[in-house]
């Protein structure tokens, strides 16, 4: 009151002291804008759903994995209920046709699956693996029906081709960009943020979830719709692989004290890569990524709208632009939750 009543008083008189009207507006400003680091963030501006069949699909494909798949030992089948694997899916292609939701997750959870067993092994291992059952996956060679790697990834394959082989290999494409660069020596030399974001975006898997969405939902697309939506393509990739490397950075640290001498044990992760660039800490290092993701949301919204507003959107593509948006809507809602990357993780409803 009194700091009101003495501007009045001193500009009805000529001798405003306008060095104190300015302290009055820097010490509101910082008021307003001080800066206090949170860390967790503004929730996404994406929609988030998940299949309505989610809970029958994800009970039959738990006891699939779980009973079939060659676990180290009984815990570690047991983290894998725990995390909600197949739930991933689910969440992530919400409108999933009902006829090709269960071979969706499926291959989804499969991807997963061996992505694990490669990061334990070495280099030449993970090769040698995915060598073996790549001519498998594409139904050239019969599997060894005493080695789950092999039969599960061919029964699992066989499944999609028999229901759409067009879009199975659109699948196989996106699935083999992720395998080949989970398994390549170039992943060992990124050594800078930008270098390291391609590559990411390569092994993270995000144009296979992206092909899978569009086999789930039976999509077709031009050659001339997936030109014209390069640019989209690339702020969900920048997305996907960011926020997967916020969310899953404390897994990664976990895995390499457990595994500190496997070849080509080291953290490939942009959390880590900012973090050495600027000298800030891990925490301060997400904080500031989930910035970059938060304004990537804004400019991913934009360049769809733009690219709806344009002429040739047909109701595949539109279906398909939106699915993208799911995906990374339902990708962040399960990361901040699962046991696969949180150490005591959430309940998925909460």
């Amino acid at each position: 009151m009194f700091s009101a009543i003495y501007r009045t008083l001193w500009r009805s008189i000529g001798r405003y002291d306008s060095n104190y009207e300015f302290d009055l507006q820097v010490a509101e400003m910082r008021k307003q804008r001080a800066y206090v680091p949170a860390d967790k963030p503004p929730p996404t501006i994406f929609a988030i759903r998940c299949h309505p069949k989610a809970d029958q699909v994800c009970a039959e494909l738990d006891e699939y994995f779980f009973k079939n798949w060659p676990w180290k030992d009984k815990a570690t089948a047991q983290q894998f209920l725990r995390s909600e694997t197949n739930r991933w899916a689910c969440l992530a292609l919400p409108n999933a046709r009902d006829d090709r939701i269960l071979d969706s997750v499926r291959v989804n959870t499969l991807l997963f699956l061996l992505d694990d067993v490669a990061e334990a092994m070495s280099l030449s291992e993970g090769q040698a693996l995915y060598k073996r059952l790549t001519p498998i996956a594409l139904g050239k060679t019969l599997p060894d029906r005493n080695d789950p790697y092999e039969w599960m990834t061919y029964d699992i394959w066989k499944s999609m081709r028999a229901t759409d082989p067009e879009l199975t290999e659109v699948v196989w494409q996106g699935a083999l960009l992720c395998i080949t660069a989970q398994v390549d020596e170039a992943r060992l030399n990124c050594p800078d943020l930008g270098s390291l974001l391609k590559h990411r975006a390569k092994e993270a898997g995000i144009a296979f979830v992206a092909a899978v969405m569009r086999y789930s939902q039976a999509l077709r697309l031009t050659p001339d719709d997936i030109t014209s939506i390069s640019d989209i393509h690339t702020t969900y990739a920048l997305l996907g692989v960011t926020v997967n490397d916020i969310l899953s950075f404390d897994k990664e640290i976990r895995a390499l004290r457990l595994n500190p001498d496997t070849e080509g044990a080291q953290i490939l992760n942009m959390t880590q890569a900012l973090a050495n660039d600027t000298e800030l800490n891990y925490k301060a290092s997400k904080r500031v990524l989930w910035v970059l993701c938060r304004e990537w949301e804004v400019r991913h919204q934009q360049l769809v709208k733009e690219r709806m507003q344009k002429k040739g959107v047909s109701k595949d593509l539109e279906s398909y632009l939106e699915g993208l948006e799911l995906v990374l809507g339902g990708n962040e809602w399960w990361s901040w939750r699962t046991e696969r990357y949180q150490e005591k993780g959430l309940k998925m409803g909460e």
